[in-house]
């Protein structure tokens, strides 16, 4: 037995909290081998004492807050989530000269720069490479072996219940609100969706990665986002008809001495490695200058997965403890220039209602060409509706305000019923 201990409060005992305690009782030997160090979770804070758990009553206690103020804790393991008390507890912890490990994207996203630095100014460890990818390695290899990389840009399928939904929609022909529902009933998805359906958790999830990439905090509030709530199966099928998948993306990518970061559905052509990321798992795809393309994927949420990466940075901790490290965290800098979304030049996709007459196609061509934006492919139809079609084009590149203009523009005065969708392509 090794003689150097690391005592650890644990912040939650829910499915990654529970997933992180069995992984380090199951690999004691082994992790103890690899560290020279006993790691021992001492306290577990909850919310709910009345809640039956599979350990003795001992552990637990209700006030959090004695968690991160005990000086027996070497370090404190958040896995509450949201912002209101974590970041107060992280805060206090650090203050307090105790390392912490967080899978807490959201406070990572809006407070991350803050906390960093206070950790480095404390010369504490604070890991967090659970917050992003779950048991996928992305932010060690972000701050260590890419760090030398200019990143050029930057996918992720970051979400597993929207690729789940979105898989499902593609391979079974179904609609956005069936396979939801289904979803749910598996435990795919939450009662209430909004933030994964709408975009919020990749938004906090590319924001996070976004920041360690160019070195300043991205504010959510510059992140552009969109969901996936408009995306039907007739989407699907002309995505698969014109040798594309939708996925919904987070891209970053630098825009001069700026950085642009989105979030939303995308045509994806089938050629990409992020187009084969299917079902629950994530993915992450990185071009930097040297490395070139780098792709990550794997299980991105989950008791086992985070518990995977919350347990590694413990060892990471515990290594440092050992040579009497000076703490490894990395800060960054606040308030990141950011980048319209409304210059970005893209293809686009546009499917639409119209007349079934003559003239009409010249009409929304010379339309959309007067706002710059030309087309490069075409498909129609006509409905059984008397006299309407549905056409479909991909356009050239064009700006994103101009194409904007364009859809404003397809009115009744040129034969245009609808605009039903429209959705960014990637290559």
């Amino acid at each position: 037995m090794a003689d150097r201990k690391l005592r650890i409060g644990m912040l939650g005992y829910g499915t990654v909290g529970s997933g992180a305690y069995r992984m380090l009782v199951d690999n004691q030997a082994s992790i103890q081998a690899k560290t020279g160090t006993h790691i021992e979770v001492v306290r577990i804070g909850i919310k709910d004492s009345t809640k039956p758990r599979d350990l003795s009553a001992d552990i637990f206690t209700t006030d959090l807050d004695s968690i991160v103020n005990d000086p027996d804790i070497d370090t404190v393991v958040e896995l509450i989530g949201g912002t209101d008390p974590a970041c107060r507890l992280v805060e206090t912890a650090l203050v307090n000269g105790k390392n912490v490990v967080t899978a807490n994207k959201e406070m990572m996203a809006k407070h991350g720069s803050r906390l960093v630095h206070l950790a480095k100014a404390k010369r504490l460890d604070l890991h967090y490479e659970a917050a992003v990818g779950g048991g996928i390695p992305l932010i060690q290899p972000l701050k260590h072996q890419l760090a030398g990389n200019d990143v050029l840009k930057m996918m992720g399928i970051l979400n597993g219940t929207t690729n789940y939904i979105l898989t499902e929609m593609q391979q079974e022909g179904a609609d956005f609100a069936e396979v939801l529902a289904e979803a749910q009933a598996k435990g795919y998805a939450e009662a209430d969706p909004t933030n994964d359906v709408d975009g919020f958790d990749t938004m906090y999830k590319i924001s996070v990665l976004a920041s360690i990439a160019f070195g300043r905090q991205v504010s959510i509030s510059d992140v552009y986002r969109e969901g996936i709530r408009r995306i039907s199966r007739t989407d699907m099928k002309y995505a698969d008809m014109l040798g594309y998948t939708i996925k919904l993306l987070g891209i970053c990518e630098p825009v001069a001495d700026r950085v642009r970061v989105r979030v939303h559905p995308t045509f994806l052509s089938k050629t990409h490695p992020l187009a084969s990321v299917n079902g629950v798992y994530n993915g992450l795809w990185i071009n930097g200058d040297f490395v070139g393309d780098v792709m990550f994927s794997g299980r991105g949420a989950g008791s086992d997965p985070t518990a995977s990466a919350v347990v590694g940075d413990l060892i990471d901790v515990a290594r440092n403890t050992a040579i009497g490290g000076p703490g490894s965290a990395l800060p960054y800098d606040a308030d990141m220039p950011t980048e319209s979304i409304d210059s970005l030049k893209s293809r686009y996709y546009i499917r639409l209602r119209s007349y079934d007459r003559p003239l009409v196609l010249g009409k929304i061509a010379t339309a959309m060409g007067e706002h710059g934006v030309s087309i490069a492919a075409m498909e129609m139809k006509t409905l059984i509706l008397h006299e309407q079609g549905e056409i479909v084009f991909l356009t050239d590149y064009a700006r994103e305000s101009d194409f904007a203009n364009a859809v404003k523009s397809l009115t009744d005065e040129v034969g245009v019923i609808s605009v039903e969708s429209t959705i960014r392509v990637e290559a």
